[in-house]
């Protein structure tokens, strides 16, 4: 991992990638706050994210990678919003409602293909992989004695630690709401044992299965 400055010659990628972003809030924070309000946090998010862009930790792994960035544009907004008065909670529901959209786009299939063995391989490989770079991995198959089919256990989550270092501990028990909308489209049960703050992150996930989504969700769900 290189903690400092990967992206501070990538900025304008970055920043257009984030105005996409800003539109779709746009959109919710017009309707529900008004146009003025929209555009104050727009602005002020886009000088947050500027900000956060030569801190953001960069892993070679492009899925995970991924989510890093998708937390670094949530922080600039939600700077933005408790910035004028709002909740940590309130950035979140406009959240999870464009999680549910892109994760809507998911066909159930590939839930068939994430526990199947090719699925296995590429997740075990992608484990050593993040491990290799400090974000300490471990997939596991699950067995005829197990309530799983496919478990992956990270001891140093990179989410938990880029938030701890950011200075979000709010945000911190919040920072699954993706997980169980996203296998929920692929028509996988989720289960996560461990409490999300510890920094081990524990994913038990059943094809077919029924979720067991954490209570502190409930406010940011609704009826997600």
């Amino acid at each position: 991992m290189i903690k400092q400055g990967y992206y501070s010659d990538k900025q304008e990628k970055l920043v257009k990638k984030f105005k996409k972003t800003l539109n779709r809030y746009n959109k919710r924070l017009s309707l529900q706050y008004g146009p003025e309000f929209s555009k104050t946090i727009q602005d002020d998010a886009m000088e947050n994210f500027k900000e956060l862009i030569p801190n953001i930790p960069h892993y070679k792994a492009a899925s995970y990678q991924e989510i890093i960035l998708i937390n670094a544009q949530i922080i600039a907004i939600m700077r933005a919003m408790m910035k004028e008065g709002k909740t940590v909670e309130d950035t979140l529901k406009i959240q999870v409602d464009l999680f549910k959209e892109d994760w809507g786009k998911i066909p159930k299939l590939m839930g068939r293909i994430f526990v199947s063995k090719i699925g296995g391989y590429f997740l075990n490989k992608l484990a050593k992989k993040v491990t290799s770079e400090g974000w300490d991995t471990e997939y596991k198959k699950g067995t005829a004695n197990d309530d799983f089919d496919v478990s992956i256990v990270t001891k140093n989550c990179g989410v938990v630690e880029y938030l701890k270092s950011e200075g979000m501990t709010d945000y911190l028990k919040y920072c699954n709401c993706s997980d169980f909308l996203m296998f929920s489209s692929m028509d996988i049960g989720l289960r996560q044992p461990n409490t999300i703050e510890s920094g081990k992150c524990t994913f038990c996930m059943k094809y077919k299965g029924k979720s067991e989504i954490p209570k502190s969700l409930d406010v940011i769900y609704g009826n997600a």
